[in-house]
């Protein structure tokens, strides 16, 4: 099969306004049709019809003195006056009267376009005809009841093409849509963060370009994308393999460590392998945080369960409970036991919980307090975790969250290396759900609420 062959905007639009003017003269002829068949089967007279048999009366009327004997045609009325203008018969009234007797004194024409006069001279009297100049129904109900055949042909001109306009405008915006929407497809696919489909066609040549030139941006932005992809994918296998690589010697060091503390050793030797524990236990800190970037930004992939909140947060209160007590802080824990059950991943979620717990004992004050609370709120798990400490700094209010932020150090970890929060962002992140910094107005201190939907 061929190419359909397309064409341009402009040619759209002049085939549209061709189409619109041959309805609009279609619409206006067809009334004219109507109306000469109306007149071709004597139904509807020709617009001079009253005209010319009034006129041909005159003679008829001047001879005869009783008007009942004329056969007056249809729409056509009289007055006869006196020879001193009184009024001897008529069958007008109201305006219409008073417009014949102006015209039998002064003579002169009447304004009214359809309304005409005619005098007729009598041996002893006058008569006034008044005829209507236009086309009537040969059916006087008709012509009582129902406008004169102009007037309904000017409306039904009127009413088609109104019509006409009306359809052809509908259908020619809806061609020009359905030529469209193939870009608007594809900008809701690009919206919805899917590159992997096929742009559609126009038969339009200035949309096709434009969908053309959409695609080309499409696959571009999908091999940039794919090749960024690949680019992550490669660094983040790199940082889990290099973490699960360094585990093995920092366990040898720490063994022999072990192994020389147990050996007598003179006290500037004893500081030595201090220094060595010490330094193997950020190490091991460090490739913790290695591993926790691998499996949450990787992409790794959640054990969601159902979980009962209450009996969950009660554990992690036990386990931090005792995490305080070796750092000499206090603990204030309100768990809420109608906290009900939860999807979430118990291993991630405690992590999350836990960067921002160790975040906040590292910057208690010495025997301060460390406020834990546990509730539901608005179909949301709300935890939230607040210090003693010197709070949040306004930068870190706006970047607390990034990846590796240090700012003035108030609220960085000096064993996450800026990590902590970042890595909490994202566990809650998974979890559909937010995390929100602030200061507390009654701690003064840092105040971090995690919000996971039900």
């Amino acid at each position: 099969m061929g190419m359909k062959k397309r064409t341009s905007l402009k040619a759209s639009f002049w085939k549209f306004l061709c189409m619109l003017l041959v309805g609009l003269i279609t619409s206006a002829v067809i009334p004219f049709i109507f109306l000469y068949i109306g007149v071709s089967t004597n139904f509807i007279t020709y617009a001079d019809y009253s005209e010319r048999s009034t006129k041909n009366l005159v003679s008829v009327i001047a001879a005869t003195p009783d008007l009942t004997e004329v056969q007056l045609p249809m729409g056509c009325k009289y007055l006869v006056l006196s020879k001193n203008y009184e009024i001897l018969e008529t069958s007008l009234e109201g305006e219409e009267l008073e417009q014949a007797m102006e015209y039998a004194v002064s003579g002169k024409p009447n304004a009214a376009v359809q309304k005409q006069y005619l005098l007729v001279t009598r041996e002893k009297e006058y008569v006034v005809l008044q005829y209507y100049i236009g086309s009537q129904f040969t059916n006087e109900w008709l012509n009582e009841h129902v406008p004169s055949p102009e007037i309904l042909l000017y409306i039904f001109i009127g009413a088609n093409g109104i019509a006409v306009s009306v359809i052809l405008t509908t259908k020619f915006s809806r061609n020009l849509r359905a030529q469209l929407a193939p870009l608007f497809d594809a900008t809701e696919q690009v919206a919805q963060q899917n590159l992997d489909f096929e742009v559609g066609h126009s038969n339009i040549r200035e949309f096709e370009e434009v969908l053309h030139s959409f695609s080309n941006m499409k696959e571009n932005l999908k091999s940039s994308l794919e090749k960024q992809w690949s680019a992550e994918q490669l660094q983040r296998e790199q940082i889990a393999a290099l973490a699960h690589d360094l585990k093995t010697p920092l366990t040898v060091i720490q063994g022999n460590v072990d192994l020389i503390s147990e050996t007598k050793l003179d006290e500037e030797q004893q500081l030595y392998a201090g220094y060595i524990t010490e330094s193997s236990e950020q190490m091991g800190v460090y490739i913790k945080t290695l591993i926790d970037i691998s499996r949450t930004v990787a992409g790794y992939q959640l054990q969601f369960e159902k979980v009962p909140m209450a009996d969950y947060m009660k554990q992690m209160e036990t386990q931090i409970n005792s995490l305080c007590l070796t750092k000499g802080i206090n603990l204030s824990a309100e768990i809420d036991t109608s906290l009900g059950t939860c999807n979430i991943d118990k291993l991630l979620l405690e992590r999350a919980v836990m960067n921002v717990v160790n975040n906040a004992i590292d910057y208690s004050p010495s025997h301060g307090t460390l406020y834990i609370k546990a509730g539901n709120r608005r179909e949301f798990l709300e935890i939230t975790i607040t210090d003693e400490g010197s709070g949040f700094s306004t930068e870190a209010l706006l970047h607390a969250q990034e990846q590796f932020f240090m700012g003035n150090k108030s609220r960085t970890s000096r064993m996450h290396f800026g990590m902590g929060l970042y890595i909490t962002s994202n566990i809650i992140k998974q979890h559909k759900g937010q995390i929100l910094l602030g200061n507390s107005d009654k701690t003064k201190g840092a105040e971090v609420l995690l919000k996971i939907p039900y």
